[in-house]
């Protein structure tokens, strides 16, 4: 797939306001709601669908700059979650091409796989920076209600982003 600087700019900055709008949303509206332990990690999802969907480059920068905006709104260290993002992203591209979006049930089990691997990955560097893994079930388990919610919306996030990326438009018709 090729993409022009102009389709990388626009899918850019259409998944950056959406991350925004969306860390709006789980940071701001929640809590004044009263939803205050529930916040799930869209990065995450955006992270994952340009692993699985883009094959560019320069794909460790895009994670870095979609961590940069999240941590914004959050206390977690895009530090840590830009390298879990990057290694997840090195993992995807050895098996993406046995990966198939085709249906909702299996985006939501490779995703969750996916994000089960990015959030022990982010526990691990968490216990190692306390230098104290006695919380790392905590720290673990505290993201898994947040990655099942965020798997069972997967599909319809993706297929939301491949309009913004035009991924469908790019690949002519092959199953991604």
């Amino acid at each position: 797939m090729k993409y022009s600087p102009q389709d990388i700019i626009i899918g850019f900055f259409k998944t950056a306001l959406l991350l925004i709008c969306l860390e709006i949303f789980t940071s701001a509206f929640l809590p004044a709601v009263g939803i205050t332990n529930f916040k799930p990690a869209f990065n995450v999802l955006i992270i994952l669908f340009l692993a699985f969907k883009l094959d560019v480059p320069f794909l460790p920068f895009l994670i870095l700059l979609f961590q940069f905006i999240h941590s914004a709104f959050s206390i977690e260290g895009w530090a840590s979650g830009t390298f879990a993002g990057i290694l997840i992203a090195l993992s995807v591209r050895y098996v993406k091409d046995m990966l198939n979006f085709s249906t909702p049930i299996s985006t939501i089990i490779v995703v969750q796989i996916f994000q089960l691997a990015w959030f022990i990955l982010v526990a691990v560097i968490l216990s190692l920076k306390l230098g104290d893994f006695s919380n790392f079930i905590f720290i673990f388990m505290k993201y898994v209600p947040e990655s099942i919610f965020l798997s069972v919306i997967s599909h319809h996030f993706f297929m939301l982003l491949d309009n913004f990326w035009q991924v469908n438009r790019k690949t002519s018709g092959a199953t991604i």
